[in-house]
């Protein structure tokens, strides 16, 4: 295929889908490691899959309600693979197929963006590794890369109106079931590049507006109408959309890239700051005259979205990832230069193979600390309840405290679930899961929420840990009548707490817990 007059050559399909297989496999590699990846809330993930795969052996505990959320890809298909292999390697082939989806997106996207192959997309492979997939955000790193194939589809229809409209509206109410964010990035793009076509037409009418702006909105209607009768609709929260800290948002772009392995997190910055600069010196970038307002658009809403918004965290790190992969797409590349170009394409692949190393090697190094987990919460009693307290609150940026998030095992006590054991500390939200704690243990579960996720994250001493330990037994007296024990899981990963606790046995020291029994009164 010849390129555009002024860009790049573009690769043959057949050679550049070698190139992303290869670079695919590649990527995966600390994905073979362990079957189990330290991704924070991927813990949860497993645990939420197996209730749903057996809700018969999980019934005394939990409930399932399915109603129409917004954050259903791994309940709605993990399940079904999780009654054909363990839990936890269904869940790991979900990050693999999420991983490819994105990859393979960038690529089928910037190919009806610009009628032709090109290997820019390829550097999208830089940003697989990221804070969003660290914290373990699968739904919606799934939802992104079923956008970014649902606006190729948009865009590869765009001689035919009709066909649009009926594509996407699917193409949206699958994207909807993934996640909710997801649903607002594809929104966003296919109505500004919606509008861009409209501005590019040589005559303005009405009927022509009124076909993009119908093959804009009637996509979204049905996912509109699901989210006003779900449980989500029903959600509230704060919005912090924080206008006069601008200089922090520019930061949290930074730091998605960021996963707490400091000389790879700066290759990888300076790396791509310093394609985008020299890409803007040199005036390589260039883009198509319909697509001109999502690239303007793209950065402006990551300035100015909130930092929260309804009951929903990290806002501005999600529309730095998906923007990202999304500009890998929509921008094209000017012929200019070629011997610094391939000198710049062997750099950042040297770069993207130094990423992938570094992190194999930190989760290999993390899977003993999970191991060691798995066997401590196996040799617990059936019927027990394990709380959790943390000694740090905080969420600190991967750039500023590494060590905070490689590896990120917060949350792995969820996995104890698995064994029998119930864990109050299960992030089971109604209107964000299809999977709630059972009344009985309800009271359980808010007491653990309040102290994690009060108004006021914090750093605990010694008094603090004992006066939450002295309130949970005063709170629930009945602990031990209704458990066969009761344990407590303290987050001390850089042990800053007294190892003795009043009232409770030190029965294991974890890498980054210390088990406690509660002894009776």
């Amino acid at each position: 295929m010849t390129a555009q007059r002024g860009t790049v050559q573009g690769g043959r399909p057949l050679t550049l889908w070698a190139v992303w297989l290869i670079a695919t496999l590649v990527a995966s590699l600390p994905l073979f490691v362990s079957s189990i990846p330290p991704l924070g809330q991927h813990f949860y993930n497993i645990v939420r899959i197996d209730i749903l795969a057996h809700p018969v052996s999980y019934a005394g505990d939990f409930v399932v309600r399915w109603d129409p959320l917004p954050d259903l890809a791994m309940d709605l298909t993990v399940p079904w693979i999780a009654k054909l292999m363990p839990v936890e390697w269904a869940a790991w082939l979900f990050i693999v197929v999420e991983l490819a989806l994105i990859s393979s997106g960038c690529l089928i996207l910037s190919r009806a963006l610009n009628g032709r192959w090109s290997w820019f997309p390829l550097t999208s492979f830089l940003l697989l590794y990221n804070w969003i997939l660290i914290r373990g955000y699968d739904n919606f790193l799934f939802g992104i890369g079923l956008c970014l194939w649902a606006i190729a589809l948009h865009v590869t229809l765009r001689r035919s109106t009709v066909a649009r409209i009926a594509v996407s509206s699917c193409s949206a109410l699958l994207i909807y079931f993934c996640h909710l964010f997801p649903l607002a990035v594809f929104a966003l793009v296919t109505g500004t590049w919606e509008l861009g076509c409209l501005l590019q037409e040589d005559k303005f009418r009405i009927r022509s507006m009124f076909r993009h702006a119908s093959a804009t909105l009637v996509p979204l209607i049905l996912p509109v109408v699901l989210l006003a009768h779900s449980s989500t609709g029903g959600l509230r929260g704060s919005v912090d959309f924080g206008f006069i800290h601008l200089f922090a948002k520019v930061s949290r772009w930074l730091d998605v890239f960021a996963i707490g392995n400091p000389p790879a997190d700066i290759a990888i910055l300076a790396s791509l700051g310093l394609t985008l600069a020299v890409g803007f010196l040199l005036r390589w970038w260039t883009c198509q005259p319909e697509c001109r307002i999502t690239v303007i658009a793209l950065p402006l809403v990551a300035l100015f979205a909130p930092f929260s918004a309804f009951a929903s965290y990290g806002v501005v790190e999600r529309c730095a990832l998906s923007f990202a992969f999304l500009l890998t797409a929509l921008v094209d590349v000017r012929a200019s230069r070629p011997r610094l170009q391939r000198a710049g394409a062997v750099a950042l692949t040297i770069v993207f193979l130094f990423r992938i190393a570094t992190v194999t090697a930190d989760w290999r190094a993390a899977k003993p600390a999970i191991q060691a987990y798995r066997a401590t919460f196996a040799s617990l009693k059936s019927g027990s309840v394990l709380f959790q307290y943390k000694q740090d609150t905080t969420y600190p940026s991967p750039r500023t405290a590494p060590d905070r998030w490689n590896p990120y095992l917060d949350k792995v006590v969820a996995l104890a679930t698995l064994d029998r054991v119930l864990v109050p500390d299960l992030y089971l939200k109604a209107g964000q899961q299809p999977v709630l704690y059972r009344t009985k243990n309800a009271a359980l579960r808010k007491f653990q929420d309040d102290i994690e996720n009060g108004d006021k994250a914090f750093r605990a001493n010694d008094d603090m840990l004992r006066a939450w330990a002295a309130d949970l037994q005063k709170t629930f007296p009945d602990l031990p009548t209704r458990f066969t024990e009761v344990y407590l899981a303290v987050f001390d990963p850089q042990r800053r707490l007294s190892e003795t606790l009043a009232g409770w046995q030190l029965v294991a020291t974890l890498p980054e817990h210390r088990l406690y029994r509660m002894l009776p009164r």
